[in-house]
């Protein structure tokens, strides 16, 4: 038996025992922002119930890139809510909770509606994927991520102060990366018919609407996206911030007043961050969304 299976299993031993190591909850953070501040919230759903929470992040040390290894995912938590409460779980931890105590979400591979993970105990590693009852999961997210500018760096601070000048901002979420082609958690892309329809009816209901363009293919949106939409003087692309500042993008989306997304959730947490009954966001008109019906107060299938 090697020294680190020996190092195990004396670990679980007095885990079972409850000898010097109490029982934990261990949820697994992996992906950007968006993703992290999910994850997060679960674990903090377990903290409300006094029980001691750790998060693993060893995806940002053995992966820490999209799906096709193209965009680098950094550990941005605590840089864009530097007040959270946050503890990390030991690699042996880790190790002993992944193959002993392992949990798969309700929401890995398929979505269902079973709660029951809700009344778990430690010792457990919550991995995977989760979704929480959305009055539950919304009333979390409002307590918990409060957006100060503070934690933005000066072009994007001064990026703040131009939006403010528009009346009527309109940030546009263009997710390309590893979701530009169909991914079964996803679906389909959002089409270039799908942004035509969204600016248009902006366009439609606030003349004055402005559109800032945000994307992990900035080149993709200025040579292909915008040539189709007809903007002269009325919108875009924001190129400050590569995917290794993903939070300071959630800030400017946030900022803006209005949100047209796409697949992924970048424009859907900026959007939640500053939601309000004046607000319009548009979402993509298929099954895999509609989920956010019951989190956004005006949202717009299209």
């Amino acid at each position: 038996m090697s020294f680190q299976k020996l190092k195990c299993k004396y670990y679980n031993s007095l885990l079972k025992r409850k000898l010097l190591i109490s029982p934990k909850v261990i949820v697994q953070l992996d992906g950007g922002i968006c993703s992290q501040m999910h994850q997060y919230l679960l674990g903090q759903y377990y903290a409300q119930q006094a029980f001691a929470v750790r998060y693993d992040l060893a995806f940002y040390k053995e992966w820490g890139s999209d799906l096709n290894n193209q965009f680098v995912r950094n550990f941005d938590l605590l840089r864009a809510f530097p007040y959270l409460e946050f503890k990390e779980a030991s690699a042996l931890a880790v190790d002993v909770y992944r193959k002993r105590y392992y949990n798969v979400g309700n929401n890995t591979g398929k979505r269902v509606d079973d709660f029951s993970f809700l009344q778990k105990q430690p010792p457990v590693y919550l991995g995977g994927y989760y979704h929480l009852p959305a009055n539950l999961w919304l009333a979390m997210f409002h307590s918990i991520f409060k957006m100060s500018l503070e934690v933005l760096d000066d072009p994007n601070k001064k990026f703040c102060q131009a939006i403010d000048k528009k009346a009527n901002s309109v940030a546009v979420h263009v997710r390309r990366g590893d979701l530009k082609v169909e991914v079964f958690d996803y679906g389909k892309p959002a089409s270039l018919k799908y942004f035509q329809a969204a600016v248009d009816m902006f366009r439609m209901r606030f003349p004055d609407a402005y559109f800032y363009f945000f994307s992990d293919e900035p080149d993709w949106v200025s040579k292909v996206l915008l040539p189709q939409l007809s903007l002269v003087d009325e919108g875009q692309v924001v190129n400050l911030n590569g995917s290794d500042k993903g939070y300071m993008d959630l800030f400017l989306i946030a900022h803006c007043k209005h949100q047209i997304t796409s697949k992924g959730t970048l424009g859907k947490y900026g959007a939640l961050l500053a939601d309000n009954s004046a607000k319009v966001v548009v979402l993509c008109d298929d099954e895999i969304e509609y989920c956010w019906k019951e989190l956004l107060m005006n949202p717009i299938f299209l």
